[in-house]
């Protein structure tokens, strides 16, 4: 593909010149984006209604706040950040002086999914551009109408030369990947992440995946059981499960899973009726295939004798699955073992507190732990005693929302950190500067070791 070799080189020839932007101007560039951003709301909510059937209100809380807010957030710490950083000096290095600054890296992809096509597009973007890099942006072929308002958009914002859109499916994906990039920025699945790191390590190049994985939440014997699956209702509802931080499954103490059950269902009636089908507010399955991907999931579930509950039927045609939940499932189930990126909630029990972390720490480390707790000592026990990406109290997602808050993974549900300073220096490389003055007592230290030297070095090692 010849014309994805000269973006890359327009791209690649251009990052120096960018790179030696001041603050003012990077500022005005996303500044500029906000505005038509703004500009062009009502195409944003048009474009994801035809590709996620999402609700306007949806799109202007997950789609376009973030990427807002984060504008904001930048615009006020940006000059703070490119600014060197002054180190002291230990004795051993006096006279001179010592400091980081922060450079961009280059030429940088980005690649992002379907779910949230603008938002996990141009937060990601808002800080390479306030990096001084260069950048593609490769958005889903699964959003083809969000793709196509972004590929409409950037290009009043940034010239081709600083940010261009390459709209197409894997091949082009993987064509663009198979350049060398200053830095690729991926979000997706932990099997993508994967070959998109193996690709990347044919150049060195370095890597952000944000990727997923089975986030659990776990209810505290005194939360109120029917009140916690109420509010994992919402969590679950959202975008159709269709969310990498969403409740992957539920761990609630043995006697309450009835009333947990009991307030899921009373929470799905209240957020979306008796026929979430019908209900506008209510996402649709993005593809075919990942529908048929949950029916057999849940089919599979079903015959190995797990119970199962589903608020109305599942429709293929229309792209639709019900919120669903799955309990007495077997721990080698693939609901119970695959990150199910749709709106089934396995429930899974414990009796001590000691079974639901051991029940955590099985499996891969989550992108987030949710706990729903009002006991503080219980919650920062299960804190201390498990790993993840994040942890968040009594609600859920608010964590992606802090724009100071570091967002990623650890291990398979991600490699290094976006958002507020963390994001910025993704986008750089920390560069040691340091300087001496007109005369160095290195050369004190310098062959040939004569006896006096010799001494000057023992003395030095031993006592500083």
């Amino acid at each position: 593909m010849e014309h994805l070799d000269a973006l890359y080189a327009t791209l690649n020839a251009h990052a120096p010149a960018l790179g030696r932007t001041r603050a003012n101007q990077r500022i005005a560039r996303l500044q500029a984006l906000k505005k038509a951003l703004r500009a062009h709301r009502s195409e944003a909510h048009a474009a994801l209604r035809a590709d996620l059937n999402r609700a306007e209100p949806d799109t202007d809380l997950n789609e376009l706040l973030p990427v807002t807010t984060s504008i904001d957030y930048v615009v006020g710490q940006l000059r703070r950040w490119m600014r060197p950083e002054k180190h002291g000096l230990p004795i051993t290095l006096i006279p001179g002086s010592a400091e980081v600054v922060y450079e961009s890296k280059g030429a940088v992809l980005i690649v992002s999914p379907w779910n949230f096509p603008i938002n996990l597009c141009l937060v990601p973007l808002v800080y390479a551009v306030a990096a001084g890099n260069t950048v593609a942006l490769k958005p889903s072929e699964l959003s083809p109408a969000t793709s196509a308002f972004l590929a409409k958009l950037i290009p009043t914002v940034f010239p081709p030369e600083e940010v261009v859109v390459v709209e197409g499916g894997v091949e082009v994906a993987k064509a663009l990947i198979d350049h060398p990039w200053n830095h690729i920025f991926f979000t997706g699945s932990p099997q993508i992440g994967s070959q998109v790191m193996a690709s990347a390590a044919r150049y060195l190049t370095s890597v952000t995946l944000e990727l997923g994985g089975k986030s659990p939440v776990i209810v505290h014997p005194k939360f109120g059981a029917e009140a916690a699956g109420a509010r994992v209702a919402w969590a679950k509802g959202l975008n159709a499960g269709q969310v990498c931080i969403a409740p992957d499954y539920a761990l609630v103490r043995s006697d309450q899973r009835d009333a947990f059950i009991q307030g899921f269902k009373a929470g799905v009636l209240r957020h979306y009726g008796e026929h979430p089908s019908e209900n506008p507010d209510f996402g649709h399955i993005v593809h075919e295939r990942h529908w048929d991907r949950l029916d057999a999931w849940v089919t599979e579930a079903r015959t190995a004798g797990a119970q199962i509950w589903q608020v109305d039927a599942p429709n293929r045609s229309e792209k639709y699955y019900p919120l669903t939940l799955v309990w007495d499932v077997s721990l080698d189930s693939s609901v119970s073992c695959s990150e199910i990126f749709g709106p089934i909630l396995p429930v899974f029990t414990y009796i001590e507190t000691a079974d639901a972390i051991a029940h955590v720490n099985r499996g891969s480390r989550p992108l987030v732990l949710y706990q729903l707790c009002h006991d503080r000592s219980w919650s920062d026990g299960i804190t201390a005693a498990t790993r993840a990406g994040a942890t968040v109290i009594n609600d859920f997602y608010l964590h992606y929302m802090h724009p100071s808050l570091p967002f990623g993974g650890v291990n398979t549900s991600g490699i290094g950190k976006s958002h507020g300073i963390w994001g910025f220096r993704e986008f750089t490389n920390a560069r040691s500067i340091y300087r001496r003055g007109r005369w160095s007592p290195t050369m004190l230290l310098s062959p040939p070791y004569t006896d006096w030297k010799k001494g000057l070095i023992a003395w030095v090692s031993r006592w500083l």
